[in-house]
């Protein structure tokens, strides 16, 4: 046969092959369009591992408790990635209402510095796909927990939860904050054993189910949806404290939407106060490793279960 003709087979037999590698929710390469300029933002990948440390972050856990007293945590944070550094303050408070059976609970990052190089910004899909160094103020996040069992004889402490974030975040051109809201639902159990009293006091496990939200650039898919989890175990002793955690998130589209961390924190005790230090390491889809220090003020007061019960 002509050669033409085995050519013409061939691309026959590779062009479904060419269809099933191609993701559908990748958009194409920004730096190829003609109207990139004007609508670079639609070819943005809206999923956390194409964005900054801040923007789609996993959330923390709830350890199935509310805090009995006004409670409120800051920090600084470095965080380190491929091409990319950055610097915050965070700040978390919850203002326990109806005697600590709801709690109203609030998340910020006031502001945050950052640098990415060249191919940091490439990979992020960023306006221009330079390297630049700048600063963005962040989302605010706001939500209610409901405490459903606390303190049972045999149950363990139960938990729901919800918290929306607002579009509040700047500096989307950069691929800092997505400029666009979200929410996540949540379920918490936990339970603590020990004696509260004597050198070690007690440990505490809980874990973490439920839907996470945001929306994306796409036209025909509009909005990621993800299955929330998380578990974490926090030692509890006289001076201080050891809190350690593994948790994420599992979007459907599988264009780095996928995060998994762990995070470990230390606190030192002071009377109902804590100096907190800390780590966390992306494991999946969340391209940083984050050191930090801060205080964290209204150490929960926790009813125990003996180790024997």
């Amino acid at each position: 046969m002509p050669k033409y003709i085995y050519r013409q087979v061939l691309i026959m037999l590779l062009f479904p092959i060419g269809l099933l590698a191609q993701n559908k929710y990748f958009p194409p390469d920004p730096y190829i369009q003609p109207d990139n300029l004007k609508n670079w933002s639609r070819y943005q990948i809206v999923s956390p591992g194409y964005f900054g440390p801040n923007a789609l972050p996993v959330p923390l856990l709830h350890e199935a408790i509310i805090p009995t007293k006004f409670y409120w945590s800051g920090s600084f944070e470095y965080y380190s990635g491929k091409g990319d550094k950055t610097q915050d303050f965070s700040m978390h408070f919850i203002i326990p209402v109806a005697k600590g059976r709801v709690g109203l609970e609030f998340q910020y990052v006031p502001v945050e510095f950052f640098s990415m190089d060249s191919a940091a910004s490439v990979h992020n899909r960023t306006e221009t796909g330079k390297a630049v160094v700048g600063k963005a103020f962040g989302d605010i996040y706001f939500g209610t927990i409901i405490q459903l069992v606390r303190n049972h004889a045999y149950l363990p402490d139960i938990s729901i939860a919800m918290s929306c974030r607002t579009a509040s975040g700047t500096n989307r051109a950069n691929a800092r904050y997505t400029d666009a809201p979200g929410y996540h639902l949540d379920a918490s159990i936990g339970d603590s054993y020990g004696n509260n009293k004597g050198y070690f006091r007690h440990v505490r496990w809980y874990a973490e189910i439920g839907f996470y939200c945001w929306q994306t650039n796409l036209n025909n898919y509009p909005q990621n949806d993800a299955l929330l989890y998380g578990c974490g175990i926090n030692f509890d002793f006289k001076d201080f404290f050891v809190n350690q955690s593994f948790r994420g998130y599992s979007g459907y589209m599988k264009n780095g939407d996928q995060p998994m961390v762990y995070r470990a924190d230390v606190g030192i005790k002071m009377g109902e106060a804590a100096f907190v230090v800390g780590y966390e390491k992306g494991l999946k889809d969340f391209l940083f490793q984050s050191f930090r220090a801060g205080f964290q003020i209204g150490l929960t007061k926790r009813m125990v279960k003996t180790l024997d019960h």
